[in-house]
């Protein structure tokens, strides 16, 4: 029997979509474009028919010249194409002259011991996992936010680039690093209810990125007031996760989209209390959703890690083992890939080192303010 009781069905989504804050008609959001040409560039000659998620496509975190994540909000990482006489190079992420903060640990395995799960449903470790973490999320103190306030996000990404031999057709893309290579800062600023422009830096020394306005906000491109307006009851929560994500990315199915939406939410949001711990509640009901005993983040953190995969890759959402609070994301290689890369290679990774409420976009948070 294929039943799978715990995920939502079409009905129930589509109304519970209906009572919820309704996001603009369009074709994708305005993110979601950038991210698929990212995923693009990063897919080619690999062995898996199923594109890549980043951490972040983030939602709109990138725009094409800035750009872990993923966008929507999905963290797209900085994009760059340069051609030469020998070869091409397609860099998902393009570390600047800066000196490196960090390195991100090689995986030698997938990344760690993985839970096993019963069919149609999140292994029994995952849901207790996510419980807790949860219960972790439901105890922190709600932010003191006002409209015209700022949610700042400061984190540590690394991207994995290919190369492309310039022979051109038949030519095969190559990893142009071994998979530990540096990670850079990136701090993004994001409206309180999106009535003012965003703004992402990357690079020490740089003028930010204008991220524009978010006057449409969704599951795919939240606001903290959108986030707040959102129904605590995880499973109606989850029905609306899965209904704003039909027909969004039809290179994933939808436990795996809903999985990737509730993690971009999780990499650069600031969530109110119950809203995460809903959040948490609702991925637990994820078929596909596994734990993993130890994962690294982009900036050597160890920690436990709610995991899921999609096609050749395997997304982990990384927490303190202790505390149970959010560390980072990062992507890997279930198995070896025909461009070089072996199983476990890290493709994403990212590590939020501060969350804060801030007053305008640029402004950086009082020493002991920040999260």
């Amino acid at each position: 029997m294929n039943a799978t009781p715990d995920r939502p069905a079409q009905a129930e989504r589509e109304e519970t979509a209906r009572l919820l804050p309704a996001p603009a008609e369009r074709d994708l959001p305005p993110g979601r474009h950038l991210h698929h040409k990212e995923l693009l560039m990063r897919q080619i000659d690999q062995d898996t028919t199923h594109t890549s998620h980043q951490p972040g496509g983030l939602r709109r975190r990138l725009v094409d010249a800035a750009a872990p994540g993923r966008p929507r909000r999905r963290l797209v990482l900085g994009a760059s194409l340069a051609a030469g006489a020998m070869a091409a190079v397609i860099a998902v992420t393009a570390v600047g002259s800066h000196a490196p903060t960090t390195a991100p640990q090689a995986a030698s395995a997938p990344g760690g011991s993985v839970s096993k799960r019963g069919p149609g449903s999140a292994s029994p470790q995952a849901v207790q996992l996510l419980t807790r973490i949860a219960a972790v999320a439901a105890g922190t103190s709600a932010p003191q936010v006002r409209d015209d306030q700022y949610i700042y996000i400061a984190s540590q990404v690394y991207g994995a680039s290919k190369k492309i031999g310039a022979d051109g057709d038949g030519a095969k893309a190559q990893y142009n690093d071994d998979g530990t290579g540096t990670t850079h800062p990136r701090q993004a600023w994001f409206s309180v209810n999106g009535s003012r422009n965003g703004l992402l830096t990357e690079r020490p020394g740089e003028g930010g990125v204008n991220l524009g306005k978010n006057t449409e906000p969704s599951l795919q491109l939240p606001t903290y007031t959108y986030l707040a307006s959102l129904p605590t009851d995880p499973d109606a929560l989850l029905t609306a996760v899965y209904a704003q994500n039909i027909g969004v990315d039809k290179n994933l199915n939808p436990d795996q989209e809903a999985f990737q939406t509730i993690g971009d939410a999780l990499r650069e949001s600031l969530m109110p209390p119950q809203i995460g711990a809903a959040l948490y509640k609702a991925a637990a009901k994820i078929p596909g959703v596994n734990v993993v005993d130890d994962a690294v983040d982009a900036s050597g953190r160890h920690g436990v890690a709610v995991s899921q995969d999609h096609g050749n890759q395997r997304t982990e959402w990384i927490f303190d083992k202790d505390k149970l609070t959010y560390l980072g994301e990062r992507t890997v290689l279930v198995n070896d890939d025909s461009a070089g890369g072996k199983a476990g290679r890290i493709l994403v990774s990212t590590a939020v080192t501060e969350r804060a409420v801030v007053d305008k976009a640029g402004q950086k948070p009082s020493p002991g303010t920040a999260t």
